[in-house]
């Protein structure tokens, strides 16, 4: 009877990778730890309001094609890497108030709710309130949008002698 549970232990524990040293298949390669690493790093600088350290961390994954726009580098990055990469740069330009790179970054790298939210938020910035009110309405975030038109509204109450 010992014996039976020892070779079904024996079984269980070479399927599920724990008899031998060997990686599992799914393990990360020291390449994706590095860029996940810098990644993370670059995120931080970003947050941290390091702008141009954040920037000289990205270079490796972003740079500007001729006629200036910023692109992705697709090769020897993964997916998740290269999202991260995404979000990076979208969240540094958002920061640094580049509205029309972010626009345009947005515009190739970004999709769904994330690029309409991104372009709400950049009209809403840039005081262009009827345009973010529709923005947010045909995204359906009726409250953004009414919040827009509260905020557009205070400005002029304001903005009177």
């Amino acid at each position: 009877m010992i014996k039976r549970y020892s070779i079904l232990a024996m079984a269980v524990l070479a399927m599920s990778g724990c008899a031998h040293d060997e990686k599992p298949f799914f393990a990360p390669s020291e390449s994706e730890l590095q860029d996940r690493s810098q990644l993370s790093g670059a995120d931080q600088a970003v947050l941290m309001g390091k702008y141009q350290h954040a920037e000289r961390m990205l270079a490796q994954y972003v740079s500007r094609n001729n006629s200036g726009q910023l692109r992705m580098k697709y090769f020897g990055i993964s997916g998740e890497n290269r999202k991260h990469a995404i979000d990076t740069v979208a969240t540094l330009l958002w920061e640094t108030g580049r509205d029309d790179s972010l626009k345009q970054f947005a515009k190739d790298y970004l999709s769904g709710s994330e690029y309409q939210t991104t372009l709400c938020r950049i009209s809403e910035r840039q005081a262009k309130y009827e345009e973010a009110y529709h923005c947010w309405n045909e995204m359906g975030e009726i409250d953004r949008a009414e919040r827009v038109v509260r905020t557009e509204a205070a400005l002029r109450i304001l903005s009177t002698p």
